[in-house]
């Protein structure tokens, strides 16, 4: 016992001088040089031509502040999609970052299991989940964000609305939209607004933002607008009711969810309550529980346990998940 706490101490001060080491040499002067690469280029743009200066501001996507490393990710197709997954959740973190302590905790949880002498299922079921902590983490932070952009959609299209009415361009109610309304609305609409100033076509501007928000309450809004300028129309009637529809059916949402609350309480409670039990049975009566980590029938037990709790989860998510 004294082995695996003398062990995880020193995993963690490694740690801690890798990832201090890591960011003093690495990311700190990575930074810098980005920060000094585009506050040039804003200097030299005014003296370029209108195309080249539109080409200067299309961004590559940037996995690593390390531009070998970055090169190499590039060239992983999967990693792209989590690079568009992280830039959803508004985290500034590369994805470089986010393997490397994915694969920090995976490895810190290798050493304990293997300290241990769990069984090879639970033990690989506990790398796994110390491995997933960071994108659950990004993940978390991703349904928030994009939860609260559908919450303030409606107040998106609305101001639309007035602005269309007030004699305004839509272009400049994409402005208002990106100076008036909070966060994370304004951030994404000011990129909409900023993507067509610069050259780029509002319907491929719109489309980006479909991508980065991928909720179909902007599907809808993006094909009226597609609509209403293709077949003419009465641009504010249009968003009138389009912005009705998306509150009754935002209300009906949180009717569901009202009604599946038990449901996700039940699947908390149930998911929580076998390694609780587990838990207390060790800390109170550690011999009571020892057969199972000790003999082999205790460990398939322990691994059938694990696999129906993995089952369980997913076939009550199921059931709970009512899409409206």
């Amino acid at each position: 016992m004294y082995l695996v706490i003398l062990t995880s101490l020193i995993f963690l001060a490694t740690l801690g001088l890798s990832v201090t080491g890591f960011h003093v040499l690495v990311e700190a002067p990575a930074e810098r040089k980005r920060i000094r690469t585009r506050l040039e280029a804003l200097q030299q743009s005014a003296a370029q031509p209108a195309n080249e200066f539109e080409v200067g501001l299309l961004r590559e996507t940037i996995l690593s502040q390390v531009p070998a490393l970055n090169r190499i990710l590039l060239q992983i197709p999967p990693l792209i999609w989590l690079q568009l997954f992280v830039q959803q959740s508004a985290t500034r973190i590369t994805v470089a970052t986010l393997l490397w302590i994915s694969a920090s905790l995976g490895l810190f949880a290798l050493v304990v299991t293997v300290g241990v002498g769990l069984p090879a299922l639970l033990a690989f079921c506990l790398i796994a989940g110390a491995a997933a902590i960071p994108f659950v983490w990004i993940g978390y932070k991703r349904q928030r964000r994009v939860a609260r952009f559908e919450e303030l959609f409606p107040e998106v299209i609305d101001l639309l609305a007035r602005a269309v009415r007030a004699g305004h361009s839509f272009t400049t109610g994409l402005e208002l939209i990106g100076t008036e309304l909070p966060e994370p609305v304004a951030s994404e609409f000011r990129i909409v607004y900023d993507q067509q100033n610069l050259g780029l076509s509002l319907r491929d501007a719109l489309g980006n933002l479909s991508v980065r928000m991928p909720l179909p309450d902007v599907r809808v809004f993006i094909t009226a607008l597609q609509i209403q300028r293709e077949s003419g129309g009465n641009l504010g009637e249009i968003l009138d009711n389009l912005s009705q529809v998306i509150r009754e059916r935002f209300k009906l949402l949180r009717q569901v969810r009202v009604y599946s609350a038990e449901g996700r309480m039940s699947l908390y409670i149930l998911m929580a309550l076998p390694p609780a039990a587990l838990g207390l049975f060790w800390a109170t009566n550690p011999n009571y529980v020892a057969p199972l980590f000790a003999t082999p029938r205790g460990h398939s037990m322990l691994e059938i346990a694990a696999f129906l709790q993995v089952v369980g989860y997913f076939l009550i998510r199921k059931i709970i998940r009512i899409k409206v």
